[in-house]
């Protein structure tokens, strides 16, 4: 199920044969993980593991598959999560891309991708990013996405996370890539 198309991209559920191509692209590779995740997933079954437990399989919610429009070709996880680390409920955006999809703004069209649908599929007021402080490339794009630093907080499953939001406002709605 495809739940968030930008012009490149689209953002589907995950597939459980999804697992084995992500290992690869993304959890076997230190460079990708670095900042990524507060702890290591060495192998297929920590990667099985944790992926049943945060992956959107049949929803909305969760890491979905990022997949690229033209090719076909899986090229990492994003998603839309409901983060309950500041308040009762706001929304959260992510993404990992396999490294050698790097440099190519996708990323920044993901990102502006989830915000547009969170504000305006979920009406929610703001919408927040949680990023390592070492992650420069994640901040510079969540800044240029128009996100503001909040606050830094320590997460139990993710270690110390920098909180950037934007919020929505009545007057100027999210734009598309």
């Amino acid at each position: 199920m495809i739940i968030i198309e930008s012009e490149r991209l689209y953002l589907r559920t995950l597939r459980y044969s999804d697992i084995d191509d992500l290992y690869t692209l993304i959890f076997s590779e230190k460079e990708v993980l670095k900042h990524t995740f507060g702890h290591a997933l060495t192998n297929l079954a920590q990667v099985t593991e944790f992926l049943a437990e945060s992956g959107n399989f049949n929803g909305v919610f969760g890491l979905s598959a990022l997949v690229e429009r033209n090719s076909g070709q899986l090229i990492g996880l994003a998603g839309v999560l409901e983060s309950r680390y500041l308040t009762d409920l706001d929304y959260e955006f992510g993404f990992i891309l396999a490294k050698k999809y790097w440099g190519k703004g996708y990323a920044k069209e993901i990102g502006q991708a989830q915000i547009d649908f969170i504000g305006e599929q979920l009406n929610a007021s703001r919408v927040l990013a949680f990023v390592n402080q070492a992650n420069l490339a994640s901040i510079k794009t969540i800044k240029r996405l128009g996100l503001e630093y909040l606050t830094t907080i320590s997460l139990a499953d993710r270690g110390e996370r920098e909180v950037y939001v934007l919020n929505y406002n009545s007057s100027i709605a999210p734009s598309s890539c």
